[in-house]
């Protein structure tokens, strides 16, 4: 084999339901230094290295995310089995990409249409990016960790804005083609690649609307794999079902070398020193290309049976974090050992369930018939991060549901500690704009109809006048000496009975003999 330096880089491959890990630097000998299986009879559609080079996370058709090391020892799966954290995925995964920055977070996509950020270190999803409206066949960071980019097979193209959940932009292919792979630049922030069915390839520069380059229908084929150089973003590689490999220079609008093979390509992967090309097949072989040299292969790897295509690739990378894989830990391996900060702000999450509401509004009107409205008791609502209790609802609300407009400038995520046994929802299904409120005064007119027993116990949640907006004696309670009748919170008389209410607010004065 002609590997140079660095040739110590392992390889790692998904073929069927199989992970692969090649050291082609082996000569002679089975190159394999790890197979393993992470659900029998699942396709795995989706493998990468973290920053370590230690562990190997993978996804597919199971709908979790397998973590291995590369020792052989199985770290468990994402989300944890046989946990009511609302991290439940009933989807099938496309694509699975780490943050650049390090290996806390890891974000997914697939038929669900929803982009989903996992936080590795509390082994749960911490964050929902929406958009699509068909499977998404690829995620990925950008070289800053600023935006995240997802596209699907509806030709869609999203840019998320890590810092505030916002889209930054929504783009569509020109030609309305269904989009399969993506590839962010290394090296610039605005720079990515697409390609899909029709064979066209796009290169972006996100500040602008349409593609910066495009090379119309260059594969006769759907695209299978695309992949800017690591050193040179000038240069990006494409493979196809039409068996074969274009490479391209990004100021030119004609491809600099079309390779062929005898088998239709399935995946494609550079390695870190931009030279090395590593293609699969759908015979299940991997080629190797030095894009330096000729082009033709220089060897040939048969990872996987005839009929089993090579899905995904994925080189170690060149400089890891170094950490002591002797006697390290688990967790050690996967994150390495520095703090990783990042602009990502998390979804907040609901003060309770509706279940646990409905309880608490329930019992707190029949501890206390004599309210006008029902309270909720500060027990039922969960803290905020710093651990401190909210002192009303409304309070509470305005941190479970932060302005779009306020960005997160930094800060580690390490002091963010969400309660682990409420399921996360959206930050819009908490409060929003757009649900209808409904007004306060048929909710009161109901409370002094019924039966005098009855007023507090027939509460729920669907009164959300009544959780948004307290009853006012609760702010505003009456004078015992009476008051004006200017400006009133509220007038309201009863057709069907002779009691009338009125509450207004009160000031009072006392002065003091000096």
């Amino acid at each position: 084999m002609n590997f140079a330096d660095p040739s110590s880089a392992l390889l790692a491959a998904a073929g069927g339901d199989t992970v692969k890990l090649f050291d082609v630097s082996v000569e002679p000998g089975d190159p394999c230094t790890l197979s393993y299986t992470p659900s029998p009879a699942f396709h795995v559609n989706s493998v990468k290295w973290n920053h370590t080079n230690l562990v190997v996370a993978s996804a597919g058709d199971d709908k979790k995310i397998s973590l291995w090391r590369k020792n052989g020892q199985s770290m468990g799966t994402i989300p944890l089995a046989g946990t009511d954290s609302g991290d439940n995925n009933e989807e099938s995964i496309m694509a699975i990409s780490f943050s650049n920055k390090g290996s806390r977070y890891l974000c997914s996509g697939g038929s669900g249409q929803v982009v989903r950020i996992w936080d590795l270190q509390r082994k749960r999803c911490i964050k929902w990016l929406r958009g699509h409206t068909d499977t998404i066949t690829g995620a990925m960071y950008n070289c800053k960790d600023e935006h995240l980019a997802s596209i699907s097979l509806r030709g869609d193209l999203i840019l998320h804005n890590l810092a505030s959940g916002a889209r930054a932009a929504e783009l569509k292919d020109p030609n309305n083609q269904v989009l399969r792979v993506l590839d962010y630049s290394r090296i610039s922030r605005h720079l990515l690649v697409t390609a899909g069915d029709d064979g066209s390839v796009h290169l972006w520069d996100t500040t602008g609307r349409n593609p910066k380059v495009s090379w119309l229908k260059q594969h006769s084929a759907p695209t299978a794999g695309v992949s800017f150089s690591p050193s040179n973003d000038k240069v990006i590689a494409t493979v196809g079902l039409d068996k074969k490999l274009y490479t391209f220079d990004s100021g030119s609008r004609r491809p600099s070398f079309c390779i062929p093979y005898e088998a239709p390509f399935s995946s494609l992967a550079f390695r870190d020193d931009g030279w090395i090309l590593a293609a699969g097949t759908s015979s299940g072989r991997v080629v190797f290309y030095d894009v330096r040299g000729k082009p033709h292969p220089f060897t040939v790897l048969r990872a996987y049976g005839s009929s089993e295509a090579v899905t995904s690739l994925c080189w170690q990378k060149s400089k890891p974090v170094l950490v002591n894989e002797n006697n390290c830990t688990a967790e050690t391996a996967l994150l390495g050992g520095a703090v990783e900060d990042s602009i990502l702000m998390p979804d907040p999450l609901p003060s309770a369930t509706l279940s646990t509401l409905s309880t608490s509004v329930t019992t707190a009107g029949s501890r206390n018939p004599s309210r006008s409205g029902p309270s909720v008791e500060p027990s039922s609502m969960l803290a905020a991060s710093s651990g401190s209790m909210p002192s009303s609802l409304n309070s509470s609300t305005a941190e479970e549901t932060p302005l779009r407009s306020s960005l997160w400038a930094g800060g580690s995520l390490a002091r963010l500690h969400p309660p682990r046994k409420y399921n996360f929802k959206d930050d819009m299904e908490v409060f929003s704009p757009l649900v209808e409120v409904q007004p306060i005064t048929p909710s009161l007119d109901k409370l002094w109809d019924e039966p005098d027993g009855a007023k507090k116990d027939h509460l729920s949640v669907d009164k959300k006048p009544s959780l948004l907006f307290p009853s006012s004696n609760r702010r505003y309670p009456l004078s015992e000496g009476g008051g004006s009748d200017l400006n009133p919170i509220f007038e309201w008389k009863s057709s069907s009975t002779s009691i009338q209410v009125r509450i207004f607010p009160v000031i009072s004065f006392q002065f003091f003999n000096i």
